[in-house]
């Protein structure tokens, strides 16, 4: 006659499946909490709840970026989202003719500089266009701008803001882009 096996290996065996369950839920857990922790802006933390995609790279934190004319940004949030950009403190200070009056260029720091700037909203891409610096200039203070020599270092920040998150982006005007047709200015200023 044969034996029967007795079920005391089965047991073990259920054993280790209800174990490995456990660690499997456990790891779920782990990168549920990681993933909401890293997209609500680090309970309180410094991440931000969006993320922002500039000419294919992935921007997640404040910097200085190159924002060429026609460059192209992706923002996924799980909230709205604003556009900024303001003229930013300039390493080397320089002079504009504002209407007729000398102006330093660091006094407009800070300045909504937006309206010199046209951000085109297309499939769920953002198409950044802009004149030269003059252009800019006028067209956000709505006045007759003239431009000295231009510092060098960033002169706007792009300030993206979605729920309570936002990413500040120093950038210089350029105007060459892969891809991007059109007559770039010889310089920023004619």
């Amino acid at each position: 006659m044969a034996k029967r096996k007795s079920s005391g290996g089965s047991t073990a065996a259920t054993v280790i499946k209800i174990i490995l369950l456990i660690l499997a839920v456990l790891i779920i857990l782990a990168a549920a909490v990681f993933g909401i922790y890293y997209l609500t802006n680090g309970f309180g933390g410094n991440y931000t709840t969006f993320a922002t995609t500039i000419n294919g790279k992935l921007v997640l934190s404040s910097g200085s970026i190159q924002l060429p004319r026609g460059s192209v940004i992706k923002i996924t949030s799980f909230n709205d989202y604003t556009l900024e950009v303001v003229a930013a403190e300039p390493e080397q200070d320089f002079v504009l003719i504002v209407d007729g009056e000398t102006v330093n260029y660091s006094d407009l720091a800070g300045e909504d500089i937006t309206e010199g700037f046209t951000f085109t909203e297309s499939d769920g891409v953002i198409t950044v266009d802009y004149g030269n610096l003059e252009e800019i200039l006028a067209s956000a203070l709505d006045k007759e701008v003239t431009v000295g020599d231009i510092s060098e270092g960033d002169l706007f920040t792009l300030i993206i803001t979605s729920g309570e998150s936002s990413i500040n982006l120093s950038f210089y005007p350029q105007y060459d882009i892969a891809g991007v047709s059109g007559n770039p200015p010889e310089n920023l200023l004619h």
